[in-house]
């Protein structure tokens, strides 16, 4: 038996020398099949979730994302593009994104060719020149001192969901993804709902005397669900540049709000809500939530004041943070709902200027 297997081996060992160098691709294309297998592993542990049960990371994703609208989980065909996202940084649904991505100037360029309507104000010029519906103590030394430009504050807004947008009526089951825009790549110049809102509440901010920084980056691509990853990253850049902000907002639009609206001087206005995360109850650090929790309730005190009805109750999660570990002026700002109309969130945005001018 001895001598038969040393006759084999030796056997072997004629043929595999035959091959010369050529048998050194062996050992590569092993390292290959290795890394493919453990590539596939982890796309059906990761994507497939076989064997495991991800009811409360789910749950706590969805926690973690408010104002989705219920939205859909996506469709199994696009977990393996969604797998190779989070291996390789690349999309490869979107070829066009691939090819940006090796082009010598940033998507960013092409995202100031969007073309914004820059609508007339409402309540901004009519709080110039009239009485405020209740005007609060010391009002007036406030606007003085925006007036002469004595450091006047600095806001900087921006989307975590980019895609989110108004559509003026209920949703029925089934038609969550019918309230986001479906952006084709980073380089999409489409301007959805809550982006034009955004905007709007820039330009009132500023006509009152503070300077805003409106960031348009599109931060739900690939998915929905790299949303806060992504607009972290964004908030992470900003502020290691300009350090000297003293609000930042994540402004979203809610869904399933009963009574969206709120009458304020004839006209329907989108009701807004404050949303803080404490990150109390997750394994997440957050040292400045009482920071943000003492602003949120400053600003629902004054606006409960001006404009009664308007702002919702402040909604605490203590299941997540929502990227306010960043700054310790950090809110979300739920403006409007899938429910309200365009117009009526733009003019939420109008009289949440006037609050905010006072509250900074």
């Amino acid at each position: 038996m001895g001598l038969r297997l040393r006759r084999m081996y030796k056997r072997i060992r004629r043929r595999t020398s035959a091959l010369g160098q050529g048998f050194q691709v062996v050992p590569l294309m092993i390292l290959a099949l290795l890394f493919l297998s453990l590539s596939l592993s982890g796309y059906q542990l990761l994507i497939k979730e076989a064997g495991f049960d991800h009811t409360l990371a789910r749950s706590l994703l969805n926690l973690g994302m408010p104002g989705n609208g219920g939205a859909q989980q996506q469709q199994e065909s696009a977990d393996l593009s969604l797998f190779l996202y989070w291996l390789t940084n690349y999309d490869f649904r979107d070829p066009l994104s691939m090819v940006e991505s090796t082009l010598p100037f940033s998507p960013q360029v092409v995202l100031h060719m969007r073309v914004w309507e820059d609508r007339p104000f409402v309540f901004v010029q009519e709080l110039s020149f009239a009485p405020d519906p209740v005007r609060p103590p010391g009002l007036e030394a406030g606007i003085e001192r925006l007036a002469v430009g004595e450091a006047a504050p600095r806001v900087l807004i921006y989307h975590t969901h980019s895609s989110e947008m108004y559509l003026g009526r209920a949703l029925e089951t089934g038609q969550s993804l019918q309230a986001h825009y479906q952006f084709r790549n980073q380089a999409d110049p489409t301007i959805t709902g809550v982006m034009a809102v955004g905007r709007h509440l820039s330009n009132a901010l500023t006509s009152l005397g503070m300077e805003t920084l409106h960031e348009t980056k599109i931060h739900t691509l690939p998915s929905i669900n790299n949303s806060y990853s992504n607009s972290e990253r964004t908030v992470r850049e900003i502020l290691s540049k300009q350090k000297s902000f003293d609000l930042v907002i994540d402004v979203h639009r809610d869904a399933g709000v009963p009574n969206p609206t709120v009458r304020i001087n004839g006209r329907d206005v989108a009701r807004i809500a404050i949303v803080v995360g404490t990150a109390q109850n997750i394994p997440l650090s957050h040292p400045n939530f009482q920071e943000n929790l003492a602003l949120a309730y400053k600003i629902k005190s004054l606006c409960d004041t001006m404009y009664p009805g308007l702002m919702r109750p402040v909604q605490v999660h203590k299941e997540a943070r929502y990227n306010q570990h960043l700054h310790p002026a950090s809110l979300i700002l739920e403006i409007g709902s899938v429910e309200n109309t365009l117009d009526e969130a733009l003019l939420a945005a109008e009289v949440l200027a006037n609050v905010l001018v006072r509250v900074l």
